[in-house]
């Protein structure tokens, strides 16, 4: 008799763990589930709100756009400022480039990428064909194949001319090079200034080495 009662309590208690034990990962794989859809609504309530700025500003723009067309179908801005915190290129993309930011950049459409220009640097500014700036807020205004590489240097005309130094410059002319600080060549061909504030007017094949 002993035996016959003790049994039955041996089940009910395995039983009541089985039970114990599945009620338990239910609601582990309820909490599994429920943090798995937290997630999925964060993400689609992202998206809406996404929508919803992007039909905020199209609204916008439809409803009061910054240019407006004139009666001879030129685009026309309003007279207001307008700031382009990464930059304008106008002309043709030059995909070789990694522009910087703050740049303006014009190039022509020749159907050639080595006659586009390059503003990498920050705060640049490029015309011409072929030219480079890349030092920080350095700028070429004109010519071919010329290189601004010094902080704040400027190459304003000719043909593969190089401003490299701080704060250097080239004015015009053929292969010149101004790579001191505050340096500058005026033209000419085959000059160079390399020291610190050395000048080299003109003429050809002229080094000015030593400080002013």
């Amino acid at each position: 008799m002993k035996c016959s009662f003790v049994t039955p309590l041996y089940v009910v208690a395995a039983t009541s763990l089985i039970g114990f034990i599945m009620q338990t990962w239910r609601f582990s794989n309820l909490e599994t589930k429920t943090a798995h859809l937290e997630s999925k609504v964060e993400v689609l309530q992202s998206t809406v709100e996404g929508i919803v700025k992007t039909t905020e500003e199209r609204r916008i723009l439809h409803e009061d756009p910054p240019f407006k067309k004139d009666g001879e179908g030129w685009w026309v801005a309003e007279p207001e400022m307008f700031r382009f915190p990464a930059g304008i290129v106008i002309g043709p993309h030059y995909k070789d480039c990694t522009y910087g930011k703050a740049v303006l950049s014009v190039n022509a459409d020749t159907g050639k990428d080595f006659d586009l220009n390059c503003p990498s640097g920050d705060g640049t500014v490029t015309f011409g064909a072929s030219n480079q700036a890349s030092g920080l807020s350095s700028s070429v205004l004109g010519g071919v194949s010329n290189i601004a590489s010094g902080n704040y240097s400027s190459v304003s005309a000719g043909n593969v001319n190089e401003a490299s130094g701080l704060y250097s410059s080239v004015s015009a002319g053929l292969h010149n090079k101004a790579s001191g600080p505050f340096s500058s060549v005026g033209g000419g061909g085959g000059n160079n200034a390399s020291g610190e504030y050395s000048t080299a007017s003109g003429g050809t094949a002229n080094t000015a080495s030593g400080d002013s």
